[in-house]
């Protein structure tokens, strides 16, 4: 029997991964590390899995998964490279532009400094730690403007990480698309977008592939080195679709029968 080693954390091991792991322990040898609460010295320890699955995204984590992809030989899912690539907003954003890939515009300005453009979100620089989107509306002389509390709490608060913001330029969109890549194979689905829905999961439906948004998905996950993510594009008012975040955790509960296709992908991918 193949051997999984899972390293995850607390949020996603209670709130994300509960369905995945009950459906892996049928199929494999399942161990787990957890980030809160496992510490090992590799010294002393000959890792036997067959494959690691990388389920968070701290930092005790991405070093966890990086010291096993310098010192043994076993694939981990998703590399600690695309992990990283993808959770930082404006070095990503940089790199998809640099490709060819369709972004939203973007700017990464000093706290006080305004972006170039008029209609925005303010999101969190780094899109790394266990939250979700929570967004203050305000319309001003018929521009959108959308702060993300996360964000702003980052760069104002007493403890602040960063002395600037990362801005996106706002694009008006009746439909969120998502995309879920798993290797070779891609996921459609849409859904109102946060803004128009709060409950945004009320409206998904599964749809037909759109050949444009899998080109660009398969060529995002190359580029970022990601075997396992999700993608979110909105189609503007003229019909082109944009790219604005890219997930290498993503919630694949979502997607009908998720744990089922990731678990089956991950096997497919051990070294034995």
């Amino acid at each position: 029997m193949k051997k999984l080693g899972l390293i995850i954390d607390k949020y996603h091991l209670e709130k994300k991964a509960q369905e995945f792991i009950q459906y892996m322990r049928d199929k494999c040898e399942l161990s787990q590390y957890i980030e809160e609460t496992y510490f090992v010295d590799y010294k002393e320890h000959n890792f036997d899995e067959d494959i690691f699955f990388v389920k968070g995204k701290g930092d005790l984590i991405l070093n966890f998964a990086k010291l096993l992809e310098r010192a043994t030989d076993i694939p981990v899912i998703n590399s600690t490279k695309g992990i990283w690539f993808a959770f930082n907003r404006f070095l990503n954003s940089t790199l998809l532009r640099k490709a060819g890939i369709r972004v939203p515009e973007f700017s990464l300005n000093p706290k006080d400094d305004k972006p170039p453009f008029q209609d925005y979100i303010v999101k969190n620089v780094r899109d790394q730690d266990n939250y979700a989107f929570d967004p203050e509306v305000q319309i001003i002389n018929n521009h959108v403007i959308v702060h993300d509390k996360r964000a702003l709490e980052e760069t104002y608060e007493k403890n602040a990480l960063y002395n600037f913001l990362y801005y996106q330029e706002y694009i008006e969109s009746e439909f969120e698309y998502k995309i879920y890549g798993v290797g070779e194979n891609l996921y459609y689905y849409k859904q109102k977008p946060l803004l128009r829905e709060p409950n945004k999961m009320k409206t998904r439906t599964k749809i037909e592939p759109i050949t444009e948004l899998g080109e660009i998905a398969h060529k995002v996950m190359e580029l970022l080195d990601l075997k396992i993510t999700s993608l979110d594009f909105l189609n503007s008012d003229d019909n082109i679709y944009y790219l604005t975040d890219v997930n290498s955790t993503p919630n694949f509960n979502y997607m009908s029968n998720g744990p089922q296709i990731i678990g089956e992908y991950l096997l497919s991918q051990a070294k034995r």
